[in-house]
């Protein structure tokens, strides 16, 4: 070990005593160690974040490498699985339009061995042009219009006393609002 090595080592070693015994925030100066000892903290993390992802990196690249490969074998068989899919489809319609021309009801579901093939009726797919269908619903009365209160204007233009929300324009209580005070959110900022 580099005596650099060393010196940081007993110093990491000392530490760890040190934040072993009991330590208390009384004044300024020991409120400045906690904070350094929180950055102290909070440097380690990072530190056993950089070995997570050393560590992690060339599983990462073994794990992308199989996916890439299994993508790869599985589209000989989404093809040979499309290409079966289609065979039974027609296979079904031409059924269908058999029956049809006998001047039967067509039966539209086949149970196989391996499940079931049927053709199913399905709702139509609508596109729309938004605003054409905005300006006819609006001319037809088939528009929905959501009203909801502008929280920020209103809170602008009131003010809170006794746990209960007024209008200052009015004077009048807001009816529908709770005040809950809370106490004030503690928070640490480290310089990086």
């Amino acid at each position: 070990m580099t005596s650099l090595e060393a010196v940081l080592h007993q110093i990491e070693e000392e530490e760890v005593l040190e934040l072993q015994n009991i330590f208390t925030v009384v004044d300024l100066d020991t409120a400045a160690e906690a904070q350094r000892r929180i950055a102290w903290f909070e440097e380690k993390k990072r530190e056993v974040d950089v070995i997570i992802e050393k560590q992690i990196a060339p599983f990462l690249e073994k794990i992308e490498k199989i996916k890439m490969w299994g993508e790869q074998a599985k589209v000989e068989h989404e093809e040979k699985r499309v290409h079966y899919t289609n065979m039974l489809e027609q296979y079904m319609r031409n059924e269908v339009a058999k029956q049809l021309e006998l001047g039967k009801k067509p039966k539209k579901t086949l149970s196989l061995p391996y499940g079931k093939i049927s053709l199913k009726k399905q709702q139509p797919e609508f596109q729309k042009n938004e605003e054409e269908l905005l300006e006819y619903a609006k001319s037809t009365g088939l528009v929905k219009v959501k009203e909801s209160t502008d929280w920020a204007l209103l809170k602008k233009n009131c003010v809170v006393s006794d746990g209960k929300l007024y209008d200052t324009t009015t004077g009048e209580e807001v009816p529908g609002v709770v005040v809950i005070e809370r106490d004030e959110k503690f928070t640490v900022e480290l310089n990086d």
